[in-house]
């Protein structure tokens, strides 16, 4: 499943190759953040692979060991903020604050935003707080406008407004904080945006008032709650600087969000080259590991996958959910679409990528069998439970109206916790299932870049 199928813009002509952006990009390598990203941390480095911009995958354990003192930009994808925290633990929190005051950069998208933020959970990089739940907009999907707000040199050679997609963002506080500054707002929303699982271009406001709509779905609705609103913000702290975008610029294939998030980069690598010249990789590149999967870790996988697979065509027989882009599911109010639709993105990177460097029994031992194993026996755990609980929650739904958490009944209530928590942010068994294909995920990207630390 290929995270660029079907997903390319132009904008006024303008296509943003590969080639054209290789060829501006003459500064080291930046490093990515690879913990608790998943589905979101395939998408950013599948972009910077079509602008051309080399990277390397550092995981929170190394950057708790140093590993920043060899980098100038630190790009963190999106993913759940509080498990990056979670992930990152003192030491990483530390260090990256150290980084950014001695003049590193730092790029964050979404949940990698949020994670900088001062609302805990958070890194508590810059003085600026997430907007509460109530007043937010907390389920908008899908591309809508932004505009710059200054005349900011990343924009330069940039129409002044802009397509970008947004995937369920937090915002951020409308309140004044020091050395803060506006890049970019959000103006009106675009083609194929979402709120939850309503297509903006099939309501009319005149038919029937966006209130009507909240009191019935029990949340904010209202896309206005996001116009004029900061969409991407610049903060200096100490010697160093972020840019926070909420936007998913890294989206693949979407060429002006792509543009823009090379110039952030560029920027950012710039402004940080002022207090860290000497900051360069490029000296010595890291090896692929010889340890390669076997016949039977490629086995495991493959059953896995079969699992997987039949989870998600068990939901679209039951009209749960549909594919809305090539790494995204589309699904129905009240169910946890977005966690089983990054489980088969994952799974399925996973086993691609394990297929190319499997030996296929050649290796004496097989090192990885033991994780394999464990993976296999919790994915097919995952997906039976999971069926359950999707047919308890479609059966609930003609007596009362689904949300993700809440009280519905036991049998769902049981079920619910035992997969996922009481939380939107994962937990229970799907952060334990997340938690390993993480790291494994890490390590096969490792193999596939030839990126190993």
């Amino acid at each position: 499943m290929s995270v660029t199928r079907n997903t390319r813009k132009t904008v006024n002509g303008l296509a943003g190759t590969s080639a054209e952006s290789a060829e501006s990009w003459t500064a080291p390598p930046v490093a990515v953040l690879w913990d608790q990203s998943l589905v979101w941390g395939l998408i950013c480095i599948e972009t910077l692979r079509q602008l051309g911009v080399p990277f390397h995958l550092v995981c929170a354990k190394e950057i708790a060991g140093g590993c920043l003192d060899r980098y100038r930009v630190l790009v963190v994808p999106g993913g759940w903020a509080s498990h990056k925290v979670r992930a990152l633990g003192e030491a990483g929190k530390t260090r990256i604050r150290q980084f950014v005051q001695s003049g590193g950069s730092y790029l964050g998208f979404c949940g990698g935003a949020g994670a900088a933020l001062s609302s805990p959970p958070s890194l508590g990089l810059v003085p600026l707080k997430r907007m509460p739940l109530s007043e937010r907009l907390p389920n908008a999907s899908g591309e809508i406008w932004i505009k710059r707000a200054n005349d900011h040199p990343l924009w330069e050679g940039l129409p002044p407004s802009l397509p970008v997609s947004i995937w369920w963002p937090s915002q951020f506080m409308l309140e004044p904080a020091p050395e803060s500054f506006c890049l970019a707002t959000y103006v009106s929303p675009g083609a194929g945006f979402w709120v939850a699982d309503l297509p903006l271009s099939d309501l009319k406001d005149e038919a029937i008032p966006w209130e009507e709509w909240e009191k019935i779905y029990g949340i904010n609705l209202d896309p206005r709650r996001l116009l004029g609103h900061p969409a991407i913000m610049e903060i200096r702290a100490g010697k160093g600087r972020l840019i926070l975008s909420y936007p998913h610029l890294d989206t693949p294939g979407e060429a002006m969000a792509n543009r823009l998030f090379l110039r952030c980069l560029q920027y950012l690598d710039a402004e940080a080259s002022r207090c860290l010249p000497l900051r360069s990789l490029g000296d010595k590149r890291s090896v692929r590991p010889s340890a390669v999967p076997g016949k039977e870790t490629l086995e495991r996988f493959r059953h896995a996958k079969e699992a997987v697979d039949a989870l998600i065509a068990f939901g679209e027989r039951h009209l749960l959910w549909t594919w809305r882009l090539p790494w995204l599911l589309n699904w129905r109010r009240g169910i946890r679409g977005l966690e089983y639709g990054t489980l088969a993105v994952v799974m399925t990177h996973l086993l691609n990528c394990i297929e190319k460097t499997s030996t296929e029994g050649e290796e004496p031992v097989d090192r990885w069998v033991g994780t394999a194993e464990r993976i296999e026996e919790e994915v097919i755990r995952f997906c039976r439970l999971a069926r359950n609980l999707l047919l308890e929650e479609k059966l609930a739904t003609q007596t009362t109206n689904l949300t993700k958490l809440g009280k519905v009944n036991a049998t769902v209530d049981q079920l619910r916790g035992q997969l996922f928590g009481n939380k939107m942010n994962h937990s229970g068994l799907c952060r334990e299932l997340f938690d390993e294909l993480d790291q494994f995920l890490l390590i096969v990207l490792r193999w596939e870049l030839g990126d190993e630390k």
